[in-house]
């Protein structure tokens, strides 16, 4: 039974290692998504204000060529006024002049106000650039060895689970048994506590054991159970007095 309870022990480190890292392989994926949004919602706001500051910038050069096509219009209009010869075409071109006019200084004006929205966005484009770099800084690094830590993961387990090969062959049917059983029904394989005389409660459910049952563990003759919880008993060596 001593060996018994000597190879059980390995293999519930084994199969210990092996949940945590299915647990790990279970959060990642999770870790990781919160990781890529953060970054994503500030790249989102940098991409968001860039093409803003595109567009302002397209609508100023559109109102300039605006300006500069109503100018030479406005000048071939000039021209033509040196050679009318009726006072229906003075009228006209005269209208075609403030027409001209019109249009230059509400394309200005429009120069004004764009250049105006421009200067704030690139005002904001300084912040943004700074937030993004911050929250990239500050993300990536994890982001990059928690998606190395995945992809390895599966051959850590497997890896893993060879360590528990030997151990699992060299227990006896009855205790292995035993263990197989409460692993499977509380879906861990947190389930042994280790009990001496000073240290008599479950590591489990802390419900502290009897006196009698901390003895008849100590005998190493027999797998008992925490009457609580069910979790195996083991008997933890007495610690060397001080």
């Amino acid at each position: 039974m001593q060996e018994d309870l000597q190879y059980l022990l390995q293999l519930s480190a084994v199969d210990k290692k092996v949940y945590e890292l299915k647990q790990t392989k279970r959060d990642l994926p999770l870790r990781i998504q919160t990781l890529k949004d953060s970054i994503g919602k500030e790249k989102a706001n940098l991409d968001r204000i860039q093409a803003q500051i595109a567009e302002t910038q397209a609508k100023i050069r559109e109102n300039q060529d605006a300006v500069a096509a109503e100018t030479q219009f406005l000048q071939e209009s000039d021209k033509r006024l040196n050679n009318i010869t009726t006072n229906r075409e003075y009228d006209a071109i005269h209208l075609e002049i403030a027409a001209h006019k019109k249009n230059i200084d509400t394309a200005n004006a429009s120069v004004l106000h764009f250049q105006q929205i421009l200067e704030n966005l690139q005002k904001d484009l300084e912040q943004v650039e700074a937030e993004y770099q911050k929250v990239r800084e500050a993300n990536e690094p994890e982001l990059q060895l928690l998606t190395e830590e995945i992809n390895g993961i599966e051959d850590r387990i497997a890896a893993e689970a060879k360590l528990g090969v030997e151990p699992r062959s060299k227990i006896g049917k009855k205790v292995l048994s035993l263990y197989d059983r409460v692993v499977q029904r509380r879906g861990t394989p947190y389930v042994i506590a280790a009990v001496n005389h000073k240290h008599r409660y479950c590591d489990v459910c802390s419900r502290t054991q009897t006196p009698q049952r901390v003895i008849e563990v100590s005998k190493k003759s027999s797998l008992l159970t925490c009457e609580s919880c069910g979790s195996l008993l083991v008997w933890r060596e007495e610690e060397a007095a001080a």
